[in-house]
């Protein structure tokens, strides 16, 4: 329903052309002929399963977990000494400024 005339052009279309920098024809040639001889292995474990990914992380991160060196009772006995100490050194700092009248 225009009349075909406006005072600004609109812009060409953009076209994509990617050439590759590398590109070896015999590297993949060779990489095709040994895709044809490996297809049967490759259809095996290439098998689409929804949500494998993610079980394997899952899995992956309750082993790495339970793997951590060393053991929660030896860490709350850490946190636990040295929470201790930290008492001890503000007490006695506390008591050399004077707060405690004892």
């Amino acid at each position: 329903m225009g009349i075909g005339f406006s005072f600004f052009k609109a812009p060409r279309h953009r076209v994509y052309n990617y050439q590759p920098l590398y590109y070896d024809d015999k590297k993949e040639a060779m990489q095709e002929r040994f895709d044809k001889l490996h297809e049967d292995e490759k259809g095996k474990d290439r098998e689409y399963k929804p949500g494998k990914a993610i079980r394997g992380k899952l899995k992956k991160a309750v082993y790495e977990s339970r793997r951590q060196p060393g053991s929660p009772l030896l860490t709350r006995f850490i946190v636990l000494l040295s929470l201790l100490g930290l008492i001890v050194v503000l007490y006695y700092v506390a008591k050399s400024m004077g707060y405690f009248f004892v």
